[in-house]
């Protein structure tokens, strides 16, 4: 199963992505976890210390460009992914292997083009080569919608919030993903406090055609063990909301799990 964790900057999907990936690691489950986000985070999430080496920035050097009788121009990774988790990517203890786009080092050096496609075709491999779990969490900007990078996964996760904005930029994701031929496309209800709040989002939801498979309750427990920096998992051992993601995590594995 190939998943990409999409939705507007702020509604906590990185936090959903990282426990997810913590959380079906734990239930004995390998996961390749990629953070497409060139201002990463995900590391802290999935418990890594701050302080310790980040994985090392993945490369369009990974790529090799070939032609094919059309006259197109395409791109495959030179070397085998197992290869490439073992020379770019961390192990965690939670059954957890992140890959890292890497941020960008200076100012004014262009765009990150090679590296989305990279990315892509990393997906793109693991779909033929792995069968275990691989989880892209994307940035906030569509610019990886427009690229093509998740274009190879199997569920577009979308998380929204209750307020207009977030919801709009959901049903953003929500027609990108449906031109790149995306099967599963869903979204997550985040941060919600009350009955108002996920009637507001399944409202809109059920305007856009979008199924709601989780309802995440707001939990300052996270928020409070994230200020450590790397999030302690044991720390919000009985969080409602880690309840939720786990919920969330069986119904990935049940309905998806190709």
């Amino acid at each position: 199963m190939k998943i990409a964790v999409c939705g507007k900057g702020g509604v906590g999907k990185t936090t959903i992505s990282g426990l997810l990936c913590r959380t079906l690691g734990s239930k004995g489950i390998p996961v390749l976890a990629i953070d497409g986000d060139p201002n990463p985070n995900l590391a802290l999430t999935l418990g890594l210390d701050p302080r310790a080496a980040m994985p090392k920035a993945l490369t369009s050097k990974l790529l090799e460009v070939y032609e094919k009788e059309d006259g197109k121009k395409y791109a495959k990774l030179n070397s085998p992914l197992s290869e490439v988790m073992d020379t770019y990517g961390i192990k965690t203890d939670d059954n957890v292997t992140l890959l890292a786009v890497g941020q960008p080092e200076h100012a004014a050096t262009g765009c990150m083009c090679g590296i989305h496609t990279t990315v892509r075709e990393i997906i793109h491999t693991a779909l033929e080569e792995s069968e275990q779990v691989t989880l892209l969490d994307l940035e906030a900007s569509l610019e990886q919608m427009k690229r093509g990078t998740s274009k190879y996964v199997d569920v577009l996760l979308c998380v929204v919030e209750p307020y207009y904005r977030s919801m709009e930029a959901v049903a953003r994701f929500q027609r990108l993903g449906t031109e790149l031929e995306i099967k599963n496309i869903v979204a997550v209800a985040n941060k919600v406090k009350n009955a108002e709040d996920e009637e507001a989002i399944r409202q809109f939801c059920t305007q856009t055609n979008l199924p709601v498979i989780a309802v995440i309750p707001f939990d300052a427990t996270i928020a409070e063990a994230d200020k450590s920096g790397s999030l302690d998992i044991n720390a919000i051992d009985h969080s409602p909301a880690l309840k939720a993601i786990n919920n969330l995590a069986d119904s990935l594995m049940k309905n998806y799990c190709i």
